[in-house]
């Protein structure tokens, strides 16, 4: 089995995923109309897969015996040499018809090495229209998944975040934050960019986006937040001292904000320790 066909079945496998990310880039009946497709060429790929591999084994055997054989032919060949009279000429002859025999049969399988190449290529070439609509969905996908409109960037990152895909989550918050610093929904953007990593309890990452929202968005309603994470951070670190510090300023200064009665929670936590 050509490298080629395994690289191209993997990606018209994956358009089943594909079609499921973005369902404006496929219709229902489209839908199931590859799944047949795909099932019937995976279940054709394995069943001829099989077969080439047994073939392939087979052959391998074949040719290992003939090989032997044919130096069995060779040996009798030279023992040949060295005799005279009538022995000499049945030794030779024999061995000439052995040889002629072993020809022929290297041939047949030399054959059928190239009926099975000709298969490989033929099903590369059925294939390929397959192949590329995997690519032309890849690409409508990807463009459906990474909006320009600032709105709809953030939008997209919180659902990301929501469903758990920190990482395509961050990529999103990530370009926002590039593109729109300044803009009224940078503070959150911040925060929530924290949040992806302290989702993933990389905690000392988390920290470092925390402290960019108490540095920066002092104002903003998510400061409170990011002080009560950067005291989480630090406790899940094992740093309860500092966590103590964070907890008792959100304590202090913004006791009329939800994050104030975690804060209040975790520093007696924290001191139970």
């Amino acid at each position: 089995m050509s490298a080629s066909f395994d690289t191209k079945r993997l990606a018209a496998l994956s358009l089943c995923a594909l079609a499921a990310l973005s369902t404006a880039c496929v219709t229902a009946g489209e839908g199931q109309q590859i799944h047949a497709q795909l099932d019937a060429l995976d279940s054709a790929e394995k069943a001829d897969h099989a077969a080439a591999a047994a073939d392939r084994q087979k052959m391998a055997e074949e040719s290992a015996s003939r090989a032997r054989q044919l130096q069995d032919a060779l040996d009798a060949l030279n023992r040949a040499a060295r005799k005279s009279g009538a022995d000499l000429s049945v030794d030779l002859d024999k061995a000439k018809d052995d040889i002629a025999q072993l020809r022929g049969a290297i041939e047949v399988l030399q054959h059928r090495i190239d009926v099975i190449e000709a298969a490989n290529v033929e099903r590369d070439k059925k294939l390929d229209p397959l192949v590329a609509m995997v690519g032309a969905r890849q690409k409508a996908a990807e463009s459906a998944e990474h909006p320009t409109d600032k709105g709809a960037i953030y939008a997209l990152a919180l659902k990301k975040l929501d469903a758990g895909d920190t990482a395509r989550a961050r990529e999103l918050l990530t370009d926002f934050l590039a593109r729109f610093k300044g803009d009224a929904l940078a503070p959150n953007a911040q925060y929530w960019l924290g949040e992806t990593w302290y989702a993933e309890k990389h905690y000392s990452d988390a920290l470092v986006e925390f402290e960019k929202v108490r540095k920066e968005y002092k104002g903003s309603e998510k400061y409170p937040d990011a002080l009560l994470k950067i005291g989480l951070c630090f406790m899940n670190m094992g740093d309860c001292q500092n966590a103590g510090i964070f907890f008792d300023t959100v304590v202090a200064d913004h006791r009329q904000s939800p994050a104030a009665k975690v804060a209040k929670e975790k520093a007696a936590e924290c001191k139970r320790k």
